[in-house]
């Protein structure tokens, strides 16, 4: 940077002595320049004002004025948006404008190469300092290094097109954002070029070529609906998703990303092997709902991180729409059998009572109950019995055992639990018996029968 002109400042001090010594030390300032006061106008210079208040560190003040003046110098850099602008584009299809005025306000302040000083001033409070800038020079330096940019652009431009040519279209995407890097500064220009003997607008074409590469991509699941029983897995490689492009080429290393509807999943992030497939692994379904659904969306996120540390450039890709495909998960309710053996002090009873709580608290949340084991998925067994258990006065006791196991249709157990000592009282044994059954049927209304559902579609760890 030059130094043009520098307005002298010498603050005068005036020593006024008495007989008792210093009295007073007063600080004149030369005249206020005319450019503090008003802002000069040129046609061939960019004017750069910029100001600090005189606090703290002179360096720091200084430094203040300058990112000041040369924000103040970028403000005065029109930028016109060409209708063959990337920029143009983006506002048109992505709606982006918003996205990129500061980037491009930042970035011009970074193009201010050389301004010059012409003056600087302070006063008591406050520090001045005015740059200027020869149009001329700028619209110079600032055509030399978009011919850099440009040719650059094209190298990397020219190399996603023959990957995309060979069928790699993840080398593809990577050389296309790439090749966005170099002409950021210049999102605005229309970026007129001559490629391969045909003039295109640069920017304008490696927006064009990302759509045409995007649109080309397919992602199909492999069931695009699929049944299940709730509380159980979906069978291996049924969540599988496979990612082709032009003529149904399969394509390798995609990112894709998968959003199930009825929770989120641990391992949502998958790329496709060579063959272009990619599965995802669901739990247990546990949705109390008719039908659930697993998407799989190509990750452009991923994409755009590797290809570049750019975030604007980052945040312009993720905004393109993403290929992706989805199945439906229709969810089955299991069907319970209960076999039940309930004796009251040695004596089968005629009407079992737990069985019967039991099954209509498994109706009551949805759920069907068979006459016929080989109808079920689950099998609830039941085996309780009550014993006299003494006297309390008047009263006669009955103690009730019982335990509760459900299996699954190999014979797998899903849900135990053992019930003891429920006592139940009354002026006969065996009522004091019924009594005791009739504790015993709270519980697997109020408890015992939440538990079983839940063990059998939430697993063991439920309850």
């Amino acid at each position: 940077m030059r130094l043009l002109k520098i307005l002298p400042i010498l603050p005068l001090s005036l020593l006024l002595f008495g007989c008792g010594g210093t009295k007073k030390v007063e600080t004149i300032y030369p005249p206020v320049p005319a450019w503090v006061q008003n802002r000069p106008i040129s046609s061939t210079y960019y004017v750069g004002i910029g100001s600090a208040r005189k606090t703290g560190d002179i360096n720091q003040i200084q430094q203040t004025a300058k990112q000041n003046a040369l924000a103040d110098m970028a403000s005065d850099v029109s930028v016109n948006i060409s209708s063959n602008s990337l920029l143009y584009a983006f506002e048109s299809n992505l709606n982006l404008t918003q996205d990129f005025t500061s980037s491009i306000k930042s970035q011009a302040e970074q193009d201010l190469e050389g301004y010059e000083t012409v003056g600087n001033y302070e006063d008591q409070n406050n520090y001045w300092v005015y740059f200027r800038l020869s149009k001329v020079d700028y619209q110079r330096i600032k055509e030399e290094r978009k011919a850099k940019a440009i040719a650059k652009s094209l190298d990397l431009y020219d190399k996603g097109l023959a990957a995309e040519k060979s069928g790699d279209v993840r080398l593809a995407f990577l050389n296309l954002i790439k090749a966005l890097e170099p002409l950021k500064p210049y999102f605005t220009d229309p970026l007129q070029v001559s490629y391969q003997g045909q003039d295109i607008y640069l920017g304008n074409e490696i927006f064009r070529q990302i759509t045409q590469v995007l649109s080309s991509i397919r992602v199909e699941a492999k069931n695009k609906q699929i049944s299940v029983k709730q509380g159980q897995q979906l069978p291996l490689g049924s969540t599988e998703f496979k990612v082709s492009g032009q003529n149904g080429q399969p394509i390798n290393g995609v990112a894709l990303t998968a959003t199930y509807t009825e929770r989120p999943l641990r391992n949502s992030k998958v790329q496709t092997d060579v063959n272009g497939l990619a599965s995802f692994v669901l739990d247990a379904i546990r949705s109390n709902k008719n039908t659930e659904t697993l998407k799989a969306t190509v990750n452009l996120e991923v994409i755009a991180n590797e290809a570049t540390m750019d975030f604007i450039i980052r945040k312009l890709f993720a905004r393109f729409r993403a290929p992706e495909a989805s199945m439906n998960i229709n969810i089955v309710k299991p069907v319970f059998y209960i076999n039940s053996s309930e004796l009251n002090l040695d004596n089968k009873l005629t009407s079992p009572i737990l069985s019967e709580s039991l099954k209509h608290q498994i109706i009551e949340a949805g759920y069907t109950v068979v006459d016929k084991d080989i109808d079920a998925d689950y099998r609830i067994n039941i085996t309780a019995g009550t014993q006299n258990s003494g006297e309390s006065g008047t009263y006669k006791k009955a103690s009730l055992n019982c335990s509760i196991s459900v299996k699954d249709k190999s014979n797998a157990e899903v849900y135990s639990r053992q019930l003891e000592n429920i006592t139940g009282t009354h002026f006969d044994y065996q009522m004091a018996g019924i009594e005791a059954y009739k504790e015993a049927a709270k519980k697997l209304e109020y408890t015992i029968s939440r538990e079983i559902i839940d063990g059998v579609t939430k697993g063991k760890s439920a309850y």
